[in-house]
């Protein structure tokens, strides 16, 4: 079964840092096959605040999203979308 990450980026405090970062984590998922399936413009909001973007990024198994994730070379990226913005990330499952 699919994976699918989600990240939902709120407020960006750092403009700067988050684009080194879009750009670092665009070459990683690139190097390693896997692209964007919708985002990073959100298109309608159906409730709620609206968020300053939002991407899901689809993985063939649940392990390869969990593996991608916390590998070394996205945790070097990570803190950088933490300091620059708050998010928040997640895995679902689907086809």
């Amino acid at each position: 079964m699919a994976a699918y990450v989600v990240v939902v980026t709120g407020a960006i405090s750092d403009p700067t840092l988050m684009n080194q970062y879009k750009e670092q984590a665009r070459e990683l998922l690139a190097e390693q096959g896997v692209s964007f399936m919708a985002g990073p413009v959100v298109a309608e909001i159906l409730e709620g605040s609206p968020p300053n973007g939002a991407v899901i990024i689809r993985f063939e198994t649940l392990k390869q999203a969990q593996d991608w994730y916390r590998s070394d070379e996205y945790q070097k990226l990570a803190p950088m979308r933490l300091a620059a913005s708050s998010s928040t990330a997640f895995i679902l499952e689907g086809p």
